[in-house]
């Protein structure tokens, strides 16, 4: 089997779907399926072969990494990341210190954000400098903690990924001193 290039394990996927990987690249591979795009790969694996929808996705993205036909973070729409943190603060403080424009600025890595849309302690979205998208995510931990999740979408080059990572790393831990003093 090529490099690693699934992290779900063989008795994991064939208890799902019947096949490890090295059975699903022989299957895929007589099929031609180094010419599919995504989506004609996933209806093949859908249409041909009933695999589940998640399965489906988890198969597919892991033949085209062990193919060659796509990298780790890149999706159909360029490429993503995620950053998550979990902070000693009400739920309501750091989606507070997120919504509010003038808080957000201490401690947003510098960049344009154009907010989308949001809901009130759940979500807030956007464009990210321009061309990317922004989604972030607000989550309950238990009393006066809670996890902010920053995902980075539609970035236009594999060379952005550790860039955005990193900036939104060291604004996550900027915004927790913030809000746990």
């Amino acid at each position: 089997m090529p490099a690693k290039a699934q992290e779900i394990g063989d008795d994991a996927l064939k208890a799902k779907t019947g096949k490890t990987w090295a059975q699903w690249f022989a299957v895929l591979d007589k099929a031609k399926a180094q010419s599919l795009s995504h989506q004609e790969l996933t209806a093949l694996l859908r249409d041909k072969h009933d695999v589940p929808r998640w399965w489906n996705q988890m198969v597919a993205v892991g033949y085209e990494r062990a193919r060659g036909l796509r990298v780790k973070h890149e999706t159909a729409a360029g490429f993503s990341v995620s950053v998550s943190k979990t902070i000693g603060a009400d739920l309501a403080d750091v989606y507070g210190a997120t919504a509010d424009a003038k808080t957000r600025k201490t401690w947003f890595p510098k960049g344009t954000f154009e907010q989308s849309s949001a809901t009130k302690d759940k979500y807030l979205r956007g464009s990210w400098n321009g061309g990317a998208r922004l989604e972030i995510g607000f989550y309950a931990k238990g009393a006066s903690k809670a996890q902010i999740n920053v995902q980075v979408n539609k970035m236009a080059a594999e060379a952005d990924v550790e860039r955005e990572r990193e900036a939104w790393k060291a604004a996550l831990e900027k915004l927790k001193s913030k809000l746990e003093g």
